[in-house]
């Protein structure tokens, strides 16, 4: 049991559980003794759940646990978790993040009477501000300034003149189907995250959160052997598993008992949800 109490203050398991107050009693105890308190412990599952996370910190202590502890432990953590995600605190950040993930609307389209207004008026203020420079610099400069306040004076004029101006008739329908495509767009997003982010309700990431899980751990080899190579480090005899994902290593590290007491608590948990 000690082996246990040590390991409690690292605690995100396998599927990302992390021990708090939502918690029982002696969990809780255990969190206080090594200074871990409920705050950081809920925002732990929060991240979890929602990252998605699914990190082990302490595997080795995890594995030097008795099989009957590590079991009890990831029940008993499970079972809490379980209760602070169906809370109404959860929920409350559940919504929180929905929001955040809302997509955003396309910007309202400028069409080009705004525009041409605008482009006048940086056009007079570049006028303006090139004649002002023009009057502190030497004679022996003032035919650059002129060239350069020509040209202004040339756009600007243009803006009115219909064979010249760009901003035409014509361009306002092509701003208006740009604009329709991006709506468009955003609407498709919208729909998707109403989906995938129901209000109030939160199952649909629980269970996105739980199945990616289930599929990871699903085809772990636990009997694949390693040996240590000349420098010491831990190597797969078989060079396929040595390309295995990450996740798919930490799962082999944290031991067969471990994971198949997770998957089994992950499938019930997943049976109850709507």
């Amino acid at each position: 049991m000690k082996k246990m109490f040590l390991l409690l203050p690292l605690l995100i398991l396998v599927l990302g559980f992390t021990a708090e107050k939502f918690i029982d009693d002696n969990l809780k105890g255990l969190l206080q003794q090594f200074k871990t308190d409920e705050d950081m412990a809920k925002s732990n599952i929060f991240y979890a759940v929602t990252g998605p996370s699914y990190y082990i910190p302490n595997v080795k202590m995890l594995r030097d646990m008795a099989v009957g502890d590590r079991v009890s432990l990831i029940k008993s953590i499970g079972n809490n978790v379980k209760e602070y995600v169906s809370s109404k605190e959860f929920v409350t950040k559940y919504n929180q993040l929905r929001e955040d993930r809302k997509p955003d609307p396309p910007d309202e389209p400028k069409y080009t009477a705004e525009l041409k207004e605008e482009t006048r008026t940086n056009l007079k203020n570049s006028i303006a501000e090139t004649e002002k420079n023009k009057t502190q610099m030497p004679k022996e400069n003032h035919a650059m300034f002129d060239e350069i306040l020509k040209s202004l004076k040339l756009q600007l004029a243009d803006i009115d003149d219909p064979a010249k101006t760009m901003f035409k008739p014509e361009m306002d329908e092509y701003i208006k189907q740009g604009h329709q495509m991006q709506m468009d767009d955003y609407n498709n997003k919208l729909a998707e995250w109403e989906i995938e982010y129901p209000i109030n309700n939160p199952n649909s990431m629980v269970k996105k959160w739980i199945n990616t899980f289930l599929e990871k751990s699903a085809d772990i080899n636990f009997a694949a052997k390693t040996v240590k190579d000349k420098n010491g480090k831990l190597k797969f005899v078989h060079e396929e598993y040595e390309y295995k994902d990450s996740q798919w290593k930490l799962y082999y590290r944290a031991g067969k008992e471990t994971v198949s007491a997770a998957r089994t608590f992950a499938q019930g948990w997943l049976g109850e949800l709507k």
